[in-house]
């Protein structure tokens, strides 16, 4: 006997629907003309992949894909192969869903627009987040994957003037596995998960705002024409910069950025995020988090040359931080060839041949 699904009534939504409806009209109004938004937004970013991943059963440290996302090595921290092993792939599909929410690749991009188109009638019939949140439901009966339908969540927000850019609040908590997946529950508890992503995003902008202004305030003891002020605008409003960026920014030279870095690094202002002495990048000390799962450059070993180190060298140990330990095995000693009973063979053989020459040289 077929049960009937009981659909969701304006009775079991509103509610939540209010709730969310004015949060996002909040958020919408605070980032529209914020100084830090590009931060704010790569913040966002991070988080919405993680808990992406986090539901689909990949647990990330997001300051890893932070580091990845800029061009950092980022520390891999398993006891064990086993482990490392796990890391690496939970961090490669936390980059996967970032790619479906910021960066989507020209397949990803085709089943987004289908996704997109999927929720036409319903948003027209019950408007953007009820008709989005019923649109959702009957993907995922269809057996359809969660990530594309994240994805034009963040552009059907735009396009319907929800936010005024693409930001990556898609409800991804409604998929744990404790949540109901009936209508008349899944909706509402997908719409509060919306609404306590946005108040995240609103809790996150006052961190970010308190930092700023610190950092501001702190940088203000300078001559009247200093540029120290607006150096900290800039470097708070990139995720991380260098100076050449800088540079660019205040129209000024690249010496004169890199004074104004260290004069902040002195003070506590910003941070070296990547543990090197060239192609640095900075942050506000608030990025602390990215540095620590930076790996740290190796240093040049004197003498060597470029290219694949020799086996018979000292193994490298990775002694950069918490969470990993010292190899329990010694690598096997390099294989040294001893060819001394083959030279004896082969000249018991020339010897042997030379005679039976000289004897059948004597005989002819």
């Amino acid at each position: 006997m077929r049960i009937k699904r009981l659909a969701a009534r304006p009775d079991d939504v509103v509610p939540a629907l209010t709730r969310t409806a004015l949060t996002f009209g909040a958020l919408d109004q605070q980032l529209r003309r914020h100084p830090l938004r590009e931060a704010v937004l790569f913040r966002v970013r991070l988080e919405a992949a993680r808990q992406c991943a986090a539901v689909d059963g990949f647990m990330i440290d997001p300051w890893q894909l932070a580091a990845s996302l800029e061009g950092l090595r980022p520390r891999i921290r398993g006891l064990d192969v086993y482990e490392r092993g796990n890391e690496v792939d939970a961090l490669r599909y936390a980059f996967e869903q970032y790619q479906w929410l910021a960066r989507a690749s020209a397949f990803q991009e085709e089943q987004v627009t289908e996704a997109l188109s999927s929720m036409t009638v319903p948003v027209g019939r019950l408007g953007v987040l009820w008709g989005s949140a019923l649109a959702f439901r009957e993907w995922i009966d269809a057996g359809r994957s969660r990530a594309p339908f994240r994805g034009a969540l963040v552009r059907l927000w735009q396009k319907e003037g929800v936010f005024s850019g693409l930001y990556p609040i898609t409800g991804a908590a409604a998929f744990r596995a404790a949540t109901s997946w009936d209508e008349r529950r899944w909706i509402p508890a997908w719409l509060n998960a919306l609404e306590r992503e946005a108040a995240g995003v609103k809790d996150m902008i006052h961190t970010l705002d308190r930092s700023w202004r610190g950092a501001r305030a702190q940088a203000g003891d300078q001559r009247r024409n200093s540029k120290a002020p607006l150096a900290i605008d800039i470097i708070a409003a990139h995720p991380v910069i260098s100076a050449t960026t800088l540079a660019a920014q205040l129209s000024v030279s690249v010496q004169t950025a890199c004074v104004l870095l260290e004069r902040f690094l002195e003070h506590g202002l910003v941070i070296d995020v990547t543990h090197r002495a060239a192609r640095r990048l900075f942050a506000l000390k608030d990025l602390a988090p990215l540095r620590e799962v930076v790996r740290i450059p190796k240093k040049p070993v004197s003498g060597r040359k470029r290219g694949r180190p020799r086996l018979d060298d000292e193994a490298d140990h990775d002694d950069q931080g918490t969470g990993v330990v010292e190899r329990s095995s010694h690598p096997l000693p390099r294989w040294k060839p001893d060819y001394t009973a083959l030279e004896t063979a082969m000249a018991f053989a020339d010897r042997v041949i030379c005679s039976a020459e000289q004897r059948k040289v004597r005989l002819d």
